[in-house]
């Protein structure tokens, strides 16, 4: 078999293909046989008609399984010829077998484009300091605080903004009784704009024991059959009134969800919102270090490896809604809709894929086999065994790989990086949690 190798574009190859006319007379006889062993031919059993006959009534699909056959055996050797820079499904340019000739046939596939990288070392980047804002670790203890509000009966007042209702409901719609409509013991939350327009406010200004009817129309989008756009009466007894109370910031509190005081529990909040911000800061200033360098080296993306990525982004939503019940449909038309985004974060996310594979190149990075497998095991270990048996497949250990190489590519990148603060856009205090001078 002969091969040569055209250049197209930067992204694009074609490979040419020839295989020796013995080759292709081996296989159209060998055909022949398998054809001569189960057509039908009009006179003769299965089996038992003449060579030549066979031959005359088969021509064409004997020809094209040969051909198929022959493209099948010689694809891969072919494109191996690009190495592991081949991207997307190639186009096939087939021939057809015949007697005494040659089979010539032709791929064209996309390939990575060879990036030799210039000016990316030392860059100097501004980013957002690793702050932690005294404001934003007291609105973590408010929220904590929130989370472990208390229940109190309400009995010196009528129910207010805030309070939690618990009725007991009789519907109706159009003066007709719908038990859709009635609910035993339902909690309303006043203020919250969790329930229909206008039911929280007649709730206002009730005591337990209190009845009240009162009507009020679905909206017109209300998702239940037959009560969109409704007039309904609700008539309800109120049998629960509470407020929530959140417990003080205290020591006692800190000892409630786990620590041994409320300077503990301080310092914790305080260490995890700068583990955040740092983390913010690291994700900026790689983004930033990755613009400059695609500013200054200018270099084609396969739109395969684009549409590769946007087509992943599709089905990572699509999962997503099915698993929160979002109908088919839905689901497709969010696809749709942002189906240019998917593929504008694509065009960045290849673009930094290949400049950190050439960083890797260059730099002479590698991922060792103990490197990979002792990742491996991390994933097991944290996942369970059902990772060791999907990293058994070749192709998710080389994709495993590649994460590793493009991470330690952008570590090296990042070492060689000068990065500096940016000036605050407005003052607050702030304890300094950056772990990184520059």
């Amino acid at each position: 078999m002969q091969t040569s190798v055209q250049v197209v574009s930067e992204i694009e190859v074609r490979i040419e293909v020839e295989i020796p006319s013995d080759k292709v007379n081996r296989e159209l006889d060998r055909q022949l046989g398998e054809f001569g062993k189960k057509a039908r031919v009009r006179g003769f059993r299965p089996g038992k008609a003449p060579k030549d006959l066979v031959k005359k009534s088969f021509a064409q699909e004997i020809a094209t399984e040969a051909t198929r056959k022959l493209i099948n055996d010689s694809f891969q050797a072919a494109a191996d010829k690009v190495g592991d820079r081949m991207v997307g499904e190639p186009q096939l340019e087939p021939g057809i077998a015949k007697h005494g000739e040659p089979l010539k046939y032709a791929i064209r596939a996309q390939v990575k484009p060879k990036v030799e990288l210039h000016s990316w070392q030392s860059i100097e980047v501004a980013v957002t300091p690793a702050n932690v804002e005294a404001a934003e670790v007291e609105r973590r203890l408010a929220a904590m605080q929130d989370r472990h509000k208390e229940r109190v009966p309400v009995e010196d007042r009528k129910s207010d903004t805030g309070d939690i209702v618990i009725v007991d409901t009789t519907g109706f719609v159009n003066g007709d009784r719908d038990k859709r409509l009635d609910m035993k013991a339902f909690e309303v939350k006043l203020g919250s704009g969790q329930t229909i327009p206008g039911f929280e406010d007649e709730l206002m200004g009730l005591s337990i024991g209190d009845e009240k009817g009162f009507d009020i129309t679905f909206p017109a989008d209300y998702g239940a059959p037959g009560l969109a756009g409704q007039q309904a009466r609700f008539e309800c007894v109120v049998n629960g009134l509470f407020r929530e109370d959140a417990p003080e910031l205290d020591d006692d509190f800190a000892q409630d969800v786990g620590f041994s005081d409320l300077e503990a529990l301080r310092n914790d909040v305080v260490t995890k919102v700068g583990a955040e911000a740092n983390k913010r800061r690291t994700e900026e200033a790689e983004r930033k270090v990755i613009n400059v360098i695609l500013e200054r080296n200018d270099f084609p993306v396969p739109p395969a490896m684009v549409e590769g990525y946007a087509t992943e982004r599709a089905r990572h939503f699509l999962r997503m809604f099915r698993g929160q019940g979002m109908n088919d449909d839905q689901a497709m038309r969010f696809v749709e809709q942002n189906w240019e985004m998917f593929k504008s974060i694509g065009q960045f996310e290849v673009r930094k894929s290949l400049v950190l594979e050439a960083i890797a190149r260059q730099e002479k990075i590698e991922i060792e086999e103990d490197e990979l497998s002792a990742a491996i095991v991390e994933r097991i270990q944290e996942h369970g065994e059902k990772a060791g048996k999907v990293y058994e497949r070749p192709e998710m250990r080389e994709a495993l790989r590649q994460d590793m190489l493009e991470k330690k590519a952008m570590a090296h990148l990042m070492a060689n990086a000068i990065l500096v603060d940016e000036a605050p856009k407005a003052q607050a205090p702030a304890i300094d949690a950056s772990t990184d001078e520059g």
